[in-house]
């Protein structure tokens, strides 16, 4: 049942991933990518509140919903793309904006779901 759950979770993330990516795509090679930072703050956020949960709810969404939902390799070619069009400005916004929000809704997260859960 947990292995079903956790697929179940994974295809909601990764179906969520696309859509965002399919309906917010970046335009050019220096513009703002927002939609791969809107799902990796979005997934940071969620991971702060699945945190809360029991452990195998840890796993089912934490792995599979955010994990899915998230992602390094989109970021990572996000950022080689503006980088080798030396668009070097959208690339240091784009870093700094993705770790420091993703940061702070992480906290905000785990915050409200010790509030929700405990």
């Amino acid at each position: 049942m947990n292995l079903m759950l956790f697929i179940l979770a994974a295809a909601i993330g990764g179906f969520i991933r696309f859509a965002v990516e399919y309906y917010l795509p970046p335009v050019g090679t220096s513009a703002f990518p927002r939609a791969t930072l809107l799902v990796n703050i979005v997934g940071a956020f969620t991971l702060g509140i699945v945190l809360a949960l029991p452990g195998v709810w840890q796993v089912i969404l934490g792995i599979g919903l955010c994990g899915a939902l998230t992602t390094f390799s989109g970021v990572s070619l996000q950022l080689h793309r503006r980088l080798t069009a030396a668009a070097y400005r959208p690339a240091m916004i784009y870093a700094v904006t993705l770790i420091t929000g993703g940061v702070v809704a992480a906290g905000i997260g785990m915050i409200l779901g010790r509030y929700l859960f405990s």
